[in-house]
C-alpha cells in the first residue's frame, strides 16, 4: 500500500537534461572557469615558488614544431585528467552504495564529454558530496605537490579539472535551494530531482548563470582597467612612487606596471584584468545563482524555469 507520503515524495520538481543550449552554456562556462583556475593556480605557484609557471614543454633549439608540441602536451594533459576526475565519481557512487557506469561520448555533436553514473538514488547532501569530490580532492593533493615539487605544469590538469567542474559547483548551489530530503536519479545528460508535492518548484536556470557570469566578468574588467589606468598613475605620483610592477609580464598574473622618472613615463595594464575580472564575474554568478535557487516562484514560471 502507497502512503500519501510516498505519492508526494515521487512528485517531479526537477529533469536536468543536456540540452544542445546547455550544452554550449557549459562550454563557456567551462572556459571561464579554465581561465579563472589557471589564473589562480598560476599567482600561487609564483607567490610560492617565487618563479612564474611555464608551459614550454619541447626542448630548447626545437624550430617549427615547438609550439605545436607544447600545445599538444598541453592537450593531452588537460584530457587526461578525465580518468581520475570521473574515477572519483565512482568512488563516491560506490561509497553510497550504487554501482557506477563509465562512459564518453559528444553532446550534441558539440561538446566531448566522460562521464561516470548510476541506477542508484541518493539524497540531497549524498549527491553533493558525490558532485564534489572530484574537484575536492584532487586539488587538495595537486596543490601540494605542485608547490613541493615545483611542478608548474600541474597548473593545466588541475584548471582543467577546475573549469570541468564549474557544472558540478553550479548544480551544488542549486540543490542547497531544494530541501534536503529530496531525492536524485543520476542519468547520462542529466539528473532528476524528486520531493514532495507540497515543495514548490525553485528558479533553476543555466542561462541565467552564464549572462550573470559574462555580464559580471565583463563589467568588473572595464572597471579594473579604468581604476588601474587612470586612478593608479594619479594615486602613485602622490605617494612619491617611482616605479611599480603587480606580476610577471608574458604571464596571467601581470596586471599593472608604472614608470614615472624624468626619463621615462609609461604605463601599462596585462591580462591579470581579465584574470580578475573572469574570478568575480564567477563569484557574482553564483551568488546570484544560490539565490534565485532559494526564492520559490509561482506555477504560470515553473515550466520554463524547468525548461533552461
Amino acid at each position: 500500500m502507497v502512503t500519501a507520503t510516498q505519492s508526494e515524495q515521487e512528485t517531479l520538481l526537477a529533469d536536468l537534461e543536456l540540452t544542445r543550449g546547455l550544452t554550449i552554456q557549459m562550454m563557456c562556462l567551462g572556459t571561464l572557469g579554465l581561465f579563472v583556475a589557471a589564473a589562480l593556480l598560476s599567482g600561487l605557484y609564483q607567490t610560492v615558488t617565487g618563479q612564474a609557471a611555464t608551459f614550454q614543454f619541447a626542448p630548447a633549439g626545437v624550430e617549427w614544431w615547438t609550439s605545436a608540441l607544447d600545445v599538444l602536451v598541453i592537450l593531452v594533459l588537460g584530457t587526461v585528467i578525465l580518468i581520475p576526475h570521473e574515477w572519483l565519481h565512482g568512488l563516491a557512487i560506490r561509497y553510497y552504495g550504487g554501482e557506477p557506469k563509465y562512459g564518453v561520448g559528444v553532446a550534441h555533436f558539440i561538446l566531448p564529454y566522460a562521464y561516470a553514473t548510476t541506477d542508484h538514488e541518493f539524497t540531497r547532501n549524498q549527491f553533493i558530496v558525490l558532485l564534489l569530490t572530484p574537484l575536492v580532492v584532487m586539488t587538495a593533493v595537486g596543490v601540494p605537490v605542485m608547490l613541493i615539487f615545483e611542478w608548474g605544469w600541474l597548473i593545466v590538469p588541475l584548471s582543467a579539472n577546475a573549469g570541468g567542474a564549474i557544472a558540478d559547483l553550479w548544480m551544488t548551489l542549486t540543490l542547497l535551494g531544494v530541501p534536503a530530503d529530496a531525492r536524485l536519479q543520476d542519468h547520462r545528460t542529466g539528473v532528476r530531482i524528486y520531493g514532495r508535492a507540497s515543495d514548490r518548484p525553485r528558479r533553476i536556470s543555466v542561462t541565467a548563470l552564464v549572462w550573470d557570469a559574462l555580464s559580471g566578468a565583463a563589467v568588473t574588467t572595464v572597471a579594473v582597467f579604468v581604476l588601474l589606468a587612470i586612478g593608479g598613475p594619479l594615486i602613485l605620483d602622490v605617494l612619491g612612487v617611482e616605479s611599480l610592477t603587480v606580476g610577471t609580464e608574458g604571464t596571467l598574473t601581470y596586471l599593472f606596471s608604472f614608470v614615472s622618472t624624468p626619463t621615462e613615463i609609461s604605463l601599462a595594464v596585462g591580462p591579470g584584468v581579465l584574470s580578475i575580472g573572469a574570478v568575480l564575474g564567477l563569484i557574482y554568478a553564483f551568488i546570484r545563482s544560490y539565490r534565485r535557487a532559494r526564492e520559490p516562484i509561482n506555477e504560470a514560471t515553473t515550466d520554463t524555469a524547468n525548461k533552461h
